[in-house]
């Protein structure tokens, strides 16, 4: 008898903690409504930590699934999330 290859993903033992998303500023409307501006929010540490966590999670993901290039991607928004954090401090 040949042994098979399971179908199922193998998964890594790495816990990544999800994050809560930023709650709403007072400028919540002038942020809806130019999403694209260039100046930072007061809250801008707070969005990039976010980031980081989503980026971290969904890095884990692709790697347990072997996604390499898009794990690569995930990797590179999560440093530029933690630079930008960095940056605010």
């Amino acid at each position: 008898m040949t042994a098979t290859k399971s179908s199922q993903p193998r998964s890594r033992a790495r816990t990544v903690r999800k994050a809560d998303p930023p709650a709403p500023t007072e400028n919540a409307q002038v942020e809806r409504s130019s999403p694209y501006s260039r100046q930072p929010s007061k809250d801008a540490a707070s969005i990039a930590e976010y980031i980081a966590a989503i980026t971290a999670e969904l890095a884990g993901m692709a790697g347990g699934a072997r996604l390499d290039m898009l794990t690569y991607f995930l990797n590179m928004a999560r440093l530029e999330a933690e630079f930008h954090m960095r940056r605010q401090e």
